[in-house]
């Protein structure tokens, strides 16, 4: 199969990711570069990584990397995060993520959807 390079002929992405920080080690280069050249992106987090700092209360923490993947969100021209609170580290393929997942996509109506999981 010959690799084909990344469509450009789009206006509006939406980025769907399980994690905060999920998106600077997936796709944030490519984010920035898209949204310098005037395109939309939008991201969508499942959780808000409440369980992901060792040694850090849940309660802490959520807020913390939420602030945190904002701030990271704005450096790239991302000014639409949404968290969609599923628990950190217990996502899963449930009808609850999938209406979640088909919710976004209808109201935001993006031509293009990348995500970094199945």
């Amino acid at each position: 199969m010959a690799v084909r390079p990344f469509p450009a002929d789009w206006q509006t992405a939406l980025v769907l990711v399980p994690h905060p920080d999920d998106p600077e080690y997936g796709v944030g280069a490519a984010v920035a570069k898209w949204t310098a050249a005037g395109k939309t992106v939008h991201y969508a987090l499942a959780s808000r990584g409440e369980v992901g700092i060792a040694g850090m209360p849940p309660e802490q923490a959520g807020p913390l990397r939420e602030g945190e993947q904002r701030r990271s969100a704005a450096i790239v021209g991302v000014d639409d995060v949404a968290f969609w609170d599923f628990p950190d580290s217990n996502i899963r393929d449930t009808p609850e993520l999938r209406a979640k997942i088909a919710e976004a996509i209808v109201a935001l109506r993006p031509d293009v959807v990348i995500t970094i999981y199945s």
